[in-house]
């Protein structure tokens, strides 16, 4: 294609081919924390909500914590297998479902010897929708906001407003990995430890963590597109079609 501004077939190429990436790591390749400025650098210039860029990265190469981190992230694991796998049948007759439990059982068993772990943070604490909501039909109560009055409620858009405020920019990290040849993925089994991993890495109690992202060089570079549903089939023109 002539006359675009980017080479489309080498940029859909990164896109579709940025996997999740969990048993192809590369272990024991150290990687070279101005390859991870790179990415960050990349990821910020990311859209974030009015502008705010209240993001902050917490980046994890001391084998001594990760180990401390694998400790809790195995709780986690052990947790979720029971109680959510193990209760899922359909998921465990699903053999996408059994490929992609193998690969975060073998990330669970890994994580401490994975080279680089960042946590991606927002500052202030996810919102309370609930909350919110009230604080909303109080002040509007006395108000006439005509036909649109009923059930409107503002909670939710704030809640979308604090996570895509990061979730484009964790994104644009694992793409800028992607295209200097390291892997990654998005996992949240530590969150459940959340105090306790803010203890042990100085976050303070008002700054969410949002996600752990390993990272990696891959072993291979060889990642294809995923199985998806066609998009034409899942999207809907003008009105809501099932």
């Amino acid at each position: 294609m002539t006359g675009l501004p980017f080479d489309v077939l080498e940029t859909d190429r990164l896109l579709t081919t940025t996997r999740s990436v969990r048993r192809r790591l590369d272990l024991d390749r150290p990687v070279p924390r101005a390859v991870l400025e790179e990415a960050l650098e990349v990821a910020v210039q990311a859209p974030t909500a009015n502008d705010q860029q209240n993001w902050r990265w917490v980046v994890i190469t001391e084998q001594a914590v990760k180990d401390q981190l694998a400790e809790l992230f195995d709780i986690s694991w052990q947790f979720h297998q029971k109680e959510v796998w193990t209760r899922s049948g359909r998921r465990r007759n699903n053999p996408q479902a059994r490929k992609n439990n193998a690969s975060a059982a073998a990330l669970a068993e890994t994580i401490a010897r994975v080279p680089a772990l960042v946590i991606p943070c927002v500052l202030g604490r996810p919102p309370d929708i609930g909350a919110i909501d009230a604080e909303w039909l109080g002040a509007t109560g006395t108000r006439n906001l005509g036909t649109w009055q009923e059930g409107v409620r503002i909670g939710a858009m704030r809640a979308s407003n604090f996570y895509g405020s990061i979730f484009p920019a964790v994104w644009s990290f694992q793409l800028a990995l992607r295209s200097r040849g390291l892997g990654s993925t998005i996992t949240c089994m530590h969150l459940p430890f959340e105090r306790q991993v803010g203890e042990l890495l100085g976050i303070p109690a008002g700054v969410t963590q949002v996600c752990l992202v390993p990272v990696a060089y891959t072993i291979g570079t060889d990642f294809r597109p995923a199985k998806r549903v066609p998009a034409k089939e899942r999207t809907s023109w003008e009105r809501w079609q099932a």
